[in-house]
């Protein structure tokens, strides 16, 4: 599947696996390759996403806010557990541990794949994953995209947009 990326699609996978690693995450889910899109910041996704001001910062500090909300409905408080674990609440992975993509990330991955061709395109691209990230209107991505104001629909109009102007 990969011979088809174009290097600024496998910067952004690279790049969301690091930010799998460095949240802790078993395993890269559809908002890591969210992350992974804002934090390799290059190609039409990054750049459709910066032009709705989507940061990498915002988008992590929504992520959060919707663990601890996740947390808090079960009785527990991610701050309190940070306060008292102090430095040993590091949850950043070993580099050496190898970190897969999740189911959810691997059904981005086929969508981005159809909406290539879909798109007539014979590689795949940033913008032909977050597409896939927007088709999966359930998944986590698309919530903190939400929560920050960002339709699906919109984004992709912000995206035909910019691959328009890339084209022209």
């Amino acid at each position: 599947m990969f011979e088809r990326f174009v290097r600024e699609a496998r910067g952004c996978v690279v790049a969301a696996v690091e930010e799998a690693r460095m949240l802790g995450h078993d395993s890269v889910g559809d908002e890591d390759l969210l992350l992974g899109i804002l934090r390799a910041d290059e190609g039409i996704a990054a750049e459709a996403l910066s032009s709705l001001g989507i940061t990498l910062e915002a988008a992590r500090e929504e992520s959060e806010a919707m663990l601890s909300g996740a947390l808090a409905s079960i009785g527990i408080s991610l701050e309190e557990v940070r306060r008292e674990a102090g430095d040993a609440f590091d949850m950043r992975l070993p580099d050496d541990r190898r970190i897969p993509l999740s189911p959810q990330a691997k059904k981005v991955m086929e969508r981005a794949l159809r909406e290539a061709r879909r798109l007539g395109d014979n590689y795949l691209g940033t913008e032909h994953i977050l597409l896939g990230i927007l088709r999966n209107e359930s998944g986590m991505a698309v919530r903190i995209l939400e929560r920050m104001g960002i339709s699906p629909e919109m984004l992709e109009d912000r995206l035909y947009q910019m691959r328009g102007r890339a084209a022209g």
